[in-house]
C-alpha cells in the first residue's frame, strides 16, 4: 500500500525523514485545512486515473507490437510461397515484384511447367488487403500444386479457371479472387489464356508496340457455375507479358481510369526493353508517399 506524506510546510530534512521511513511519495499543500481532504481525494484520482491511462497504452503497444510480429511471420511464409524471381522455365524469364499495403499482401503470383511442356502462369488479387486477404493465398499455392495433378484432365485455360472457382467454393470465403491465367506453349509459339475479371488488363508487348490483351470473366469465388472463355494468340519471336494487380491504378496521377490506362500503356511500351525495375521506377511506386492497396507488377 502506497503511503503518501502531505507537507503543509516545505521542509525538506522532514520530508526526507518521511521517505526513509517507508513513505512512497509526498505532496506539498499550501491552502486552507478544511480543503485539504478533498484536495488529496482528487491529487489521487488524477493519478490513479493517469496511470490506469499508461498502464492501456502500454497494453496497446504490446498487442501491436504482437500482432506486427506475427503478420512479419506470415509475411516471410508467404515470400517463401512466391516463385523464385527472376526464373527461366523452358527459356522463358519470369520477373516479379510485390508490393504491400500493410505487411502482408493479397496480390499473389505463380509460374510452372505443366506435365506436357508448356508453362503455365497466374496473376491474382484477393480481394480487400491485409492478414484475412493473405491468408487465401495460401490456398492458392496450395492449389498451383494441386492443378498439376489435375491438368490432364482440364484442356484450356478456361477450364483451369473452373476448376479453381470449383475448389474455392468449397470453403466459402468471405473474399472473391480475380485472376489472369495465361499457358505458353513454346513449340507453337502461342498463348492461350483466359481472366476471372482481372483488371487491369494484361499487356503484351512485340517490335510493333503493345496492347491489351482481353478482360471478362466473373471472379473467382463467388459464383458456383461461372462461364470462362479462352482466348489464343500467336507469339513473335521476341514479346514480353505485363501484368499488374489494380493496386496500381492508386499510384497514377491521372483522374480517369481511360486515362490510367492509356498511361500503363505507355510506360510498358516505352520500357518493355529495360526490365521490371525501370518500369517499377517509371510507375513511382517506391517513391509513392503511401500505398492505399497492394500492388503487384509482373
Amino acid at each position: 500500500v502506497p503511503l503518501i506524506i502531505v507537507a503543509t510546510e516545505r521542509n525538506g530534512e522532514t520530508l526526507r525523514d518521511h521517505l526513509d521511513a517507508g513513505a512512497s511519495d509526498y505532496i506539498y499543500y499550501d491552502g486552507a485545512e478544511r480543503e485539504l481532504l478533498g484536495f488529496v481525494v482528487r491529487q489521487n484520482l488524477e493519478h490513479r486515473s493517469h496511470m490506469k491511462a499508461i498502464a492501456a497504452q502500454q497494453e496497446t503497444a504490446d498487442r501491436y507490437r504482437q500482432l506486427e510480429k506475427d503478420q512479419r511471420s506470415g509475411f516471410r511464409v508467404q515470400q517463401s510461397m512466391l516463385p523464385k524471381s527472376p526464373a527461366s522455365i523452358r527459356g522463358l524469364t519470369f520477373d516479379h515484384q510485390l508490393y504491400p499495403s500493410m505487411i502482408m499482401s493479397g496480390d499473389f503470383i505463380d509460374y510452372f511447367e505443366l506435365l506436357d511442356g508448356r508453362v503455365a502462369f497466374y496473376i491474382a488479387d484477393v480481394s480487400g488487403h491485409g492478414a484475412s486477404s493473405a491468408f487465401i493465398t495460401v490456398l492458392l499455392k496450395s492449389m498451383s500444386r494441386r492443378l498439376l495433378e489435375e491438368q490432364s484432365q482440364l484442356r484450356s485455360t478456361a477450364e483451369m479457371l473452373s476448376w479453381f472457382n470449383k475448389e474455392l467454393m468449397q470453403w466459402a470465403l468471405e473474399h472473391h479472387i480475380t485472376m489472369f491465367l495465361g499457358v505458353i506453349d513454346q513449340q507453337s509459339r502461342s498463348l492461350e489464356y483466359s481472366s476471372a475479371a482481372h483488371f487491369p488488363g494484361t499487356i503484351l508487348c512485340h517490335e510493333g508496340g503493345a496492347e491489351f490483351l482481353e478482360i471478362g470473366g466473373q471472379p473467382l469465388g463467388l459464383f458456383t457455375a461461372p462461364s470462362y472463355m479462352s482466348y489464343k494468340v500467336a507469339l513473335p519471336e521476341h514479346y514480353c507479358i505485363v501484368m499488374f494487380s489494380d493496386g496500381v491504378f492508386e499510384i497514377l496521377p491521372e483522374k480517369s481510369l481511360k486515362d490510367k490506362e492509356a498511361r500503363l500503356l505507355s510506360l510498358v511500351s516505352s520500357n518493355k526493353d529495360s526490365g521490371l525495375e525501370a518500369l517499377i521506377d517509371e510507375l513511382g511506386v517506391l517513391t509513392a508517399r503511401v500505398i492505399p492497396d497492394d500492388i503487384a507488377v509482373f
